[in-house]
């Protein structure tokens, strides 16, 4: 068999095999009850199965085995094996922390012994020469399983909205694929695409609205592979990969856990309590819809993926690299600190442009004319004090709040008694204006909730409006600014 068709074989084997082994397995975990139940903090309504994992890595080893020689794979098979075991029974009877800590330092011992793959150099990242750890084999270890088990749960920690865990390995394992075929490690270029075959299948059913999950056993092992690709490509004799090359294609997962876990210690919290500041969070807070905020951060990855080929194609050195991974990473953390402040920048100085185009009297008249237009296209956001009413209606629930921000896209209110998400809603909003109050009622997507203390904050996002509708936001906002 020649080498091209191989390479296409593997990729397909692996993702139809994963297509065809998902529904079967899903429906084993529905008589089993291997399945995320939806609770208070959950969106989906209904119970789903949480073999997306498991269908991920029968696929691709079913495929390995058929076109990858295999040697120099067994630690990472066995390293995939312990944690597929362990985080099956985490989704089955969710095990402590501690136990899932000791499965991953396992898994990475076996990794290292038996597939003699460790973390040596980091490469020339400061242009004084390479950062070289090879005279302390205790060291070596150390660090080895660190970044393992940081990648790992990096990967865990994305897994927050469908399709984004899943999108951000599938463009991983294609850019990892990419460099070993470069190197002209073909094993590793396989095993590559036959991960990202099984992930690509697996996208089908989790992406929004999904109808699996991936589950601990899918986000264990996937960033194991992750983490095994950075070394194996990246580590030993002969020709390798710049050890800068991994930190752009996972930058993603690992700059929003990095800067996640520091706020928490800042805060004076554990860094591995749950909160919702990770990137996703973030952009959920300020208005994205969900599919819009998966799109947004997998462009970023591509983006990043993209980027770590120019060290092999127009060779760009490992510093030239780590700069670049270094402005990601200062962008990022300075954007998610200053998010707020940002905003409000961005509203006084719309301020600022409507007060002087308005203290005109030419201008004033253009302004007033085309304002509804300039409303609805910049989306501006106003401190409000609205009532509100909001039902879920599958169930009948109704709640009542306060509206305390609006904006032609959305709002953010304060609701008593509101503590879990629900995907949609239906919101009426009483609008007093001079002529009377008026009330409207919105669909709306469910974007996020915080819990301060016993007091519940919640981001909603408008999904449709008639004109109407529209003529009655903007009647309230422009007597809202004259006050």
């Amino acid at each position: 068999m020649s080498f091209e068709l191989r390479t296409i074989l593997v990729f397909l084997a692996a993702f139809f095999a994963t297509l065809f082994v998902l529904p079967k397995i899903a429906n084993i975990a529905y008589r089993i009850g291997l399945v995320d139940h939806p609770n208070e903090r959950k969106v989906h309504k209904t119970p789903r199965p949480l073999v997306g994992g498991i269908g991920i890595m029968i696929s691709a080893t079913f495929s390995s085995l058929i076109f990858i020689p295999l040697s120099g794979l067994r630690g990472y098979f066995l390293g995939v094996s312990v944690l597929l075991l362990v985080g099956f029974f985490d989704d089955f009877k969710e095990i402590g922390h501690r136990q899932k800590f000791l499965a991953q330092i396992l898994a990475t011992a076996l990794l290292i012994y038996f597939s003699k793959v460790s973390l040596e150099n980091f490469g020339d990242l400061f242009g004084l020469g390479d950062l070289d750890l090879s005279g302390s084999k205790l060291v070596v270890w150390g660090v080895t399983v660190f970044c393992v088990v940081g990648v790992i749960n990096a990967i865990n920690m994305i897994d927050g909205l469908d399709g984004l865990a899943g999108g951000v390995s599938f463009l991983a394992f294609l850019s990892f694929a990419v460099h070993a075929s470069l190197i002209g490690n073909m094993p590793l270029m396989l095993l590559n695409l036959a991960l990202a075959g099984a992930t690509l299948a697996f996208l089908k059913f989790n992406w929004t609205p999904a109808s699996l999950f991936m589950g601990d056993a899918g986000s264990l092992c996937l960033g194991f592979s992750l983490a095994f690709m950075s070394l194996a490509l990246t580590q030993g004799e002969g020709v390798r990969v710049s050890p800068v090359v991994p930190l752009l294609i996972l930058a993603v997962p690992i700059t929003d856990t990095v800067s996640v876990m520091l706020k928490r210690i800042v805060r004076g919290e554990s860094p591995f309590k749950p909160d919702q500041y990770h990137m996703h969070h973030i952009f959920l807070r300020y208005g994205m819809g969900r599919v819009s905020v998966v799109k947004v951060i997998l462009f970023i990855s591509a983006l990043l993926c993209s980027l770590s080929l120019l060290g092999p194609v127009f060779q760009f050195a490992d510093y030239s690299l780590f700069l670049i991974y270094l402005a990601y990473f200062s962008v990022y953390v300075l954007s998610s600190v200053y998010i707020v402040w940002i905003f409000r920048q961005g509203d006084m100085f719309k301020e600022k442009k409507d007060s002087f185009l308005e203290s005109s009297q030419l201008f004033g008249v253009l302004a007033r004319r085309f304002h509804l237009l300039h409303l609805f296209r910049k989306n501006p956001r106003y401190t409000v004090h609205l009532h509100i009413e909001c039902r879920e209606k599958e169930k009948g629930l109704r709640f009542e709040g306060v509206a305390l921000n609006i904006s032609t896209g959305g709002l953010m209110a304060s609701i008593d008694g509101l503590d879990r998400l629900y995907e949609h809603m239906i919101i009426k909003i009483i609008f007093p204006l001079d002529s009377g109050a008026h009330s409207m009622e919105l669909p709306v997507e469910h974007l996020w909730m915080h819990d301060n203390e016993g007091k519940f904050y919640h981001g909603f996002r408008f999904l449709a409006f008639d004109g109407k509708q529209q003529q009655l936001i903007f009647k309230f906002l422009v007597e809202y600014k004259k006050e």
